[in-house]
């Protein structure tokens, strides 16, 4: 009798499944945090495969546990590239921002990403032609504590089929990524000769005359294509990239902080004699904010609307 009534009650009364808060979904791609060999395969022409390229990955945990940052670097002439990633509690998913720059070829484009069964997958779509959508689908898979997958696949036909080019095999060098600071230049940045435009010479020249101190930190990044920049003061942890956007023929400055609600902010502009001028891309439900950027031989101040909230940094000159 007492067998049967603990069974009814578990039919009556099923376990409760609690839905996972912000913070618990924050730590969903905390199984990346680290560096890692990579095995880079490539689909040929006849639909075999081949190990092409080998590379190194660094995937920082930032903002307090807010984002993660990568870093993926081949070699000076070989594939680079960067990506940011958070959750975004409006949308239910991962807001991906990648920029993988080519020789004086840089911008920075997103995904969103959703689990399920704890495989990661990231979709974006965009259009080819007046009949033709491209999209684009990202998977993290098979993680292990010393092994991930990540595969690519694209559609051109609303998703009913799709066709794979690369295979990236993780395998674990370390747990925990060796500091950006560690090094005399981080992951990705061998001599700045990627991108040599006047644009991103600018760029570059506002990074070796800064000197990183606790509320500044700056770092070149993509071989001198992008500047990273980590900002801590009082009241606000933040993270930025700086780069020209070759795509848009304009700079992009790209801002997101720690609150659990934020979301990044992307603004677009122009130099001027004092710094750069930006503003956000107009949208239907939002009004565009603006952002300035002062500076000498480096930056001095960074003065932003951003998710509501007024900002003004100073650093040091």
């Amino acid at each position: 009798m007492r067998i049967f009534t603990i069974l009814l009650s578990l039919v009556v009364f099923p376990l409760l499944v609690f839905p996972q808060t912000v913070a618990e979904k924050q730590r969903e791609f905390d199984f990346w945090i680290g560096e890692w060999d990579v095995n880079l395969r490539v689909r040929q022409k006849d639909f075999t495969w081949k190990d092409q390229h080998k590379s190194v990955a660094r995937i920082y945990s930032i903002l307090d546990g807010k984002a993660i940052l990568e870093l993926w670097s081949e070699s000076e002439k070989g594939i680079n590239g960067y990506s940011l990633r958070y959750y975004n509690p409006e949308k239910g998913a991962w807001d991906l921002w990648l920029n993988w720059a080519g020789n004086n070829r840089s911008g920075t484009n997103g995904m969103e990403c959703f689990f399920r069964h704890k495989r990661a997958e990231c979709f974006s779509k965009r259009k080819v032609d007046a009949n033709t959508n491209l999209i684009s689908r990202y998977t993290f898979s098979d993680a292990q504590p010393n092994s991930v997958r990540w595969d690519d696949a694209y559609s051109r036909d609303g998703g009913k089929t799709w066709s794979n080019n690369w295979i990236m095999e993780f395998s674990r060098r370390l747990k925990t990524a060796p500091a950006l600071e560690s090094t005399s230049a981080p992951l990705t940045y061998f001599n700045g000769k990627r991108c040599t435009t006047p644009e991103f010479e600018l760029l570059k020249s506002l990074a070796a005359n800064h000197k990183n101190s606790a509320k500044l930190k700056l770092y070149n990044i993509l071989d001198g294509c992008i500047i990273a920049g980590f900002i801590e003061d009082r009241k606000t942890k933040a993270f930025f990239t700086l780069t020209y956007n070759t795509f848009a023929k304009a700079y992009e400055f790209v801002f997101l902080d720690s609150r659990e609600s934020s979301a990044l902010g992307a603004y677009y502009g122009n130099k001027t004699p004092a710094g750069f001028s930006l503003i956000t891309a107009a949208r239907k439900d939002k009004k565009p904010s603006n952002a300035s950027i002062k500076t000498g031989k480096a930056i001095s101040e960074i003065d932003l609307k951003y998710t509501g909230k007024r900002y003004r940094f100073k650093f040091e000159k």
